[in-house]
Order: C-alpha cells, then structure tokens, then sequence
C-alpha cells in the first residue's frame, strides 16, 4: 500500500488533534501578503477558522474561533442533527436558570462527543494545499492542547520536524524587515515549530525564550 504524499511545506502539530475550551492554528507566508488578497484567501478556509481570522504581520494569518466554545462551534458545523438539537437545549436551559452552570450539563450537552473533530481537522488538512497553491506557505503551527489530550501527530507533521533548519533563516530574515516588539504575535507560531525541532539556532532561541 503506497504511503500518502504529505505536501511540501512543514505543518508543525499536524495530525489528529484533540480540542478543549480553544482553537487557534497560524499560516505563515513564504513572502508577504497583499491586503487586497487577504479577504478572498481566509474564504477558502473552514468556516470555524473563518470566525475570527486575523493577519498579526503582513505575512501571517492567524486563525481561530474568536472565543472558548470551539465544542459549540464544532457541533454547529460538523453535528448531527440530535447532537445540535441536544446542545442547544442545554444552552437555552442555562438562559433560563441563572443559577445553572455549563458544566453541570451531560458529556453530550456540553461536548462534541461524535467525529466532529475528525471532520474539522480533515477539512484543514485539505485546505492548506490549496491555500499553498494559491499563496505559498513557509509553514503552519497549531498547538496541542493538553487539556482534550493533544494530537496524535501524523506523517506530515514528523515529515515537518526534519524541515525547521531550513525555514529558521526565512524566519529570521522576515523578522529583520520588522523587528519583533513585546508580546508581538509572530512568535507564537516560532515556540510552536521550535518546540518540536531537535536542534535550533541560538537567534530563534532568544526569540523563544529558551536556554536550552
């Protein structure tokens, strides 16, 4: 059985991956992206990572829900019609009760508890490539979340740890153009994709804030 070709550019936690309260991935560009061709790039994306998009840099999109209920949001998109129904009662029961908390409710109430997840990440690994087509990636990150139980991280993603030596100088030459300021968003992704490799260099080591 031919193994399935894992596309060119590296995406750092790539796999099956598990979600909690959060969801947020970040697509760094080979080369800086027009304003013009923003809007039209984040509508070939999954409608959940189109709920709050935002470009930190001019080549950097940043995608995620916008808030905390990415179990809602997965229901809403990917569910069966039982699971939304279930879902939303409880919400609407938590409308009426101000004493009631969203905990409270059962696994089903309160959690995608079917394939919805599967169904979110399949649609994200197919939307990379295309969005690689159309605007070259240099890479993508997306945090495990240890809360729902991480990603089983797949062939693209142990494909991607070999690449970081060769993306870290289109790293750091996009951040000599701007410089990097306190708490600026650009280094999200970089812990992430270094977080993972197996050796990197001492400038992106400052950037991360590691002594190792």
């Amino acid at each position: 059985m031919a193994k399935t070709k894992v596309p060119e550019f590296p995406f750092f936690g790539a796999g099956d991956a598990a979600y909690f309260e959060w969801f947020e991935m970040w697509v760094w560009f080979a080369e800086p992206v027009a304003k013009t061709k923003r809007s039209a790039l984040v509508k070939m994306a999954p409608k959940l990572c189109q709920l709050d998009a935002q470009w930190p840099a001019d080549h950097l999109l940043w995608v995620s829900t916008g808030d905390q209920w990415i179990q809602n949001h997965l229901v809403e998109e990917y569910g069966t019609a039982k699971a939304k129904k279930r879902m939303r009662d409880f919400a609407k029961k938590l409308e009426d009760d101000e004493d009631a908390s969203h905990w409270d409710g059962d696994s089903d109430e309160i959690l995608a508890v079917g394939d919805e997840s599967k169904q979110f990440n399949a649609d994200i690994d197919a939307w990379l490539p295309r969005l690689h087509a159309k605007q070259p990636i240099l890479f993508v990150a997306r945090h495990e979340d240890g809360e729902a139980g991480g990603t089983k991280l797949s062939a693209w993603h142990k494909a991607s740890v070999a690449q970081f030596a060769a993306i870290e100088p289109k790293i750091l030459a996009a951040i000599a153009k701007k410089k990097l300021k306190a708490d600026d968003l650009r280094t999200s992704p970089i812990q992430i994709a270094a977080s993972y490799a197996t050796k990197v260099s001492p400038a992106i080591k400052k950037i991360v804030g590691s002594d190792d």
